[in-house]
């Protein structure tokens, strides 16, 4: 994965999404947008109490700057659960970017996906890991969420599912990369959450020194297992080694600045 700079907004890509020509996607960085204070500057969660019309010209420029539609947009609704959204059709739409897009999403859904061109599927973070997978065969994509409870419960893997139920995807046929997200460095819970992922993934989990009944977790690693699970080659996986706890100059991150902060979002369009 690359920063790529345009004008004064960053934002992060995929190689092996970048190589297949029939995708565009990007996930963001909190540079280059016009929110201030807590949400500096590319802020692009409207739920968080910055300005809408901030936010709206934040998504202008990231989709400009990334070259994705910025009328089509549909926005996933998150609740850290597995639902998944197919996106069959999306209405016509003119004239300037509007933050309710043109296809209503319910509420808890953390996974869009569709096989239609020229609809940008968009998910929203601030630690939690970000999936975007391209079966440019089939040309199909998706783009799901993983919070802990998602990565525990498979959602990369289930999304795989969906493409390979709803389209005929071939498992080694599809792309996958994993976005930036809080590392297993920083990412600290309490034995009962450990617990959940040794029995899933094992030694994602590793014992905290000097701290007793906390453990560290590998989320990246988890999603990468997920997928393997599904039969994904590793080759066919890209991974951001950026961890956004660590980085606060790029990244918003919900457990080192709790509830006031913006969002980032990871975009994907078909074209």
């Amino acid at each position: 994965m690359t920063i790529t700079k345009q004008n004064s907004v960053e934002f992060l890509v995929f190689k092996n999404l970048s190589d297949t020509g029939i995708v565009k996607h990007c996930f963001s960085t909190r540079k280059g947008g016009v929110s201030s204070g807590a949400f500096a500057s590319m802020n692009l969660g409207y739920n968080r109490g910055d300005d809408d019309t901030n936010v709206d010209e934040n998504f202008r420029r990231i989709c400009e700057a990334a070259g994705l539609s910025n009328k089509e947009i549909v926005m996933s609704k998150q609740k850290h659960g597995t639902n998944i959204m197919e996106i069959k059709e999306i209405c016509d739409v003119s004239g300037s970017f509007t933050r309710s897009g043109s296809l209503e999403v319910p509420d808890n859904t953390d996974g869009l996906i569709t096989n239609h061109p020229n609809i940008v599927l968009a998910t929203f973070y601030a630690d939690c890991v970000p999936i975007l997978l391209c079966d440019p065969v089939k040309r199909v994509i998706a783009n799901s969420h993983a919070g802990w409870r998602g990565c525990v419960d498979n959602m990369a893997a289930l999304t795989v599912k969906k493409m390979t139920a709803l389209y005929g995807s071939n498992p080694s046929d599809i792309l996958a990369g994993i976005g930036p997200c809080i590392c297993g460095s920083c990412f600290e819970v309490d034995e009962d959450v450990a617990v959940q992922f040794k029995n899933e993934f094992g030694d994602c989990v590793l014992k905290a020194e000097n701290k007793p009944g906390k453990f560290y977790i590998d989320l990246r690693e988890t999603c990468k297992l997920s997928l393997l699970g599904e039969k994904i080659p590793i080759e066919n996986i890209e991974i951001a080694p950026c961890c956004t706890y660590e980085n606060p100059d790029l990244f918003f991150s919900h457990r080192r600045d709790n509830a006031l902060r913006g969002s980032l979002a990871a975009f994907i369009e078909l074209i």
